[in-house]
């Protein structure tokens, strides 16, 4: 099957972004002519305009109501496609498949909102009962005659460091990510993670990041300590992903981009199942999911995380 023209939906959320860029990378390289259009929201474009891997950006304006709807889908209907992937699967992105114009039309079994029935060819779903979101997109290959086996690590253009923090150019740094999506996801433990780190690990750098600032008093006089938390912009935050040493990190967007970017990675769980949304490839050696089943993580100490951390550096 030779593809020229392909289009990738799917608008949100970070992480699952994150994942259909896996997916764009793998069609890439299986593809490396093909020209590859990618429908995102507007708030993750940054994300899909680093990526190498995709050719054209289309925006889906959340708040442009019908007026900007309907330019989208205007802007969706001046090309022909080879193939459209609704990695998304609900209504709105249903009518931008009915839209396209294209011999294959590939939807979701689980599709939402009748979003299928814009669809000629349905994806088959992974066989086994919890499976991770990446193994589920991995489905839309075998309808492009290629296996449902993830490629290479997705590649992003971004900032220099040296704009950053400079220091961190000369001594790579442990990125730490400490926020997520509401207290219950978030590992309780951080600063003194740090404080050993910081001690353990002489002359080692160590980052906070986050899209919020995150008060960090008690370090802030710390060598090797930099708190880029509020601070930095998406590609920004690429950049000291893919410098990093090893990242850890709660169940949270940057910590799939993390993963992408084939950087050694602690996934830290609480309430949400790591089989499903943990770093992936989930058995790559470089990806450590840590699950706690109580409530204040008291199952996952310190000391275990430290010593996930000089396993992944000894790699």
């Amino acid at each position: 099957m030779e593809l020229n023209n392909i289009l990738i939906i799917r608008l949100s959320s970070l992480g699952n972004v994150l994942h259909a860029l896996m997916i764009n990378q793998t069609i890439r390289d299986h593809f490396p002519n093909a020209e590859i259009d990618f429908v995102v929201r507007d708030q993750f474009a940054p994300i899909v305009e680093m990526c190498n891997a995709v050719d054209n950006l289309i925006l889906f304006e959340r708040k442009g109501g019908l007026f900007g709807f309907n330019r989208l889908l205007k802007e969706i209907r001046k090309k022909r496609y080879d193939a459209v992937l609704d990695i998304q699967a609900q209504f709105r992105t249903g009518l931008m498949v009915a839209t396209a114009r294209s011999p294959l039309k590939l939807g979701r079994k689980d599709a939402r909102e009748g979003s299928g029935f814009f669809c000629n060819t349905i994806i088959e779903l992974p066989t086994n009962p919890n499976p991770h979101q990446v193994d589920t997109f991995l489905q839309f290959l075998p309808p492009l005659g290629k296996p449902a086996k993830l490629g290479s690590p997705v590649s992003f253009e971004s900032p220099d460091l040296n704009s950053i923090e400079p220091e961190l150019v000369s001594n790579p740094p442990i990125v730490l990510l400490p926020h997520s999506r509401g207290k219950e996801k978030e590992w309780p433990h951080f600063r003194q993670l740090t404080h050993e780190i910081l001690k353990q690990f002489s002359g080692q750098s160590v980052v906070w990041d986050s899209h919020i600032p995150i008060p960090s008093k008690e370090l802030d006089s710390e060598a090797n300590f930099f708190n880029t938390s509020g601070k930095t912009s998406i590609p920004e935050m690429i950049s000291l992903l893919k410098s990093a040493k090893a990242v850890v990190a709660n169940d949270t967007g940057p910590m799939h981009i993390a993963a992408a970017l084939a950087k050694p990675t602690i996934a830290l769980f609480g309430p949400t199942c790591f089989e499903k949304y943990g770093a992936y490839p989930l058995h790559n050696p470089r990806n450590v999911n840590l699950q706690s089943s109580q409530s204040d993580w008291c199952d996952i100490p310190t000391n275990r995380v430290l010593n996930e951390i000089q396993k992944l550096l000894e790699l």
